[in-house]
């Protein structure tokens, strides 16, 4: 019998865990205006026989209005290192005041219609299943004591359904 190994989850680099630690860029548009923001919230998983990518992204930001209003979305790897100013820049500033992809020294590409960043080594395409506001109330409160219950209510969780994978 093969003896399993325990690893801390932060050192799995692989599947589903290369989310894990990650900043990543949730991408959307409406037709006639796109915005971006940087965000570690997020996995991939499957669910109703799909496989899906789940993300929480906060109540206010301009880029959950167009995600709203075009149905898709996508998430854009970069290198964190290598873009450490542009992700800071792109979650301190709105896309509703102005160009900030432009702004971040980013440029936008588009697949099938679901804009997505170019400097990207790679990128899923997603539609959107199913969204929800976090409430507090589904938290188990020992569980996630260092989060404020504010700060847990002012999500949106979106699962999408993985529609492509591009990868360079």
């Amino acid at each position: 019998m093969r003896v399993f190994q325990d690893f801390n989850p932060e050192e799995v680099e692989q599947g589903a865990y290369v989310f894990s630690g990650r900043r990543f860029l949730v991408t959307a548009g409406d037709g006639t205006k796109v915005n971006t923001t940087a965000t570690s919230n997020g996995g991939v998983g499957q669910m109703w026989g799909k496989r899906v990518t789940f993300i929480c992204v906060r109540k206010d930001r301009y880029t959950k209005e167009l995600i709203d209003a075009s149905g898709e979305y996508s998430l854009s790897f970069l290198d964190n290192e290598q873009y450490r100013g542009a992700m800071k820049y792109l979650v301190a500033v709105s896309g509703r005041d102005e160009d900030k992809i432009k702004g971040a020294r980013l440029n936008v590409g588009y697949y099938q219609g679901v804009p997505l960043i170019e400097e990207a080594s790679n990128v899923i395409i997603c539609r959107v299943l199913y969204k929800k506001e976090i409430g507090v109330e589904g938290f188990i409160k020992s569980i996630l004591p260092e989060v404020e219950e504010k700060e847990i209510a002012d999500y949106v969780i979106y699962v999408g359904e993985i529609k492509k994978v591009l990868i360079r």
